[in-house]
């Protein structure tokens, strides 16, 4: 590959301060941590609307991380200087 070749805009460098890439790093991380960490809520109580927390406690980790990489997205755009 030559340098005078478009990936410029491709280059896995991100503009910003560490700081905001450590919290974009932690905002893709914790929801995989604790979607791995099923012993420690594999278990049928608390019930909520008759549900085993197993069911309801995966059910409310989807919407927060849904919101954590909705979070992370907006952080880099703003990283990389979008609007």
């Amino acid at each position: 590959m030559t340098k005078d070749s478009n990936v410029n805009d491709l280059s896995l460098e991100t503009k910003g301060t560490t700081i905001e890439k450590v919290i974009v790093a932690i905002l893709l991380l914790v929801p995989i941590a604790v979607f791995s960490a099923t012993p420690l809520y594999d278990s049928k109580g608390p019930e909520l609307f008759g549900l085993t927390f197993f069911y309801w406690f995966q059910a409310a980790w989807l919407v927060v991380t849904s919101v954590f990489y909705l979070m992370a997205a907006m952080l880099l755009n703003r990283m990389e200087g979008g609007n």
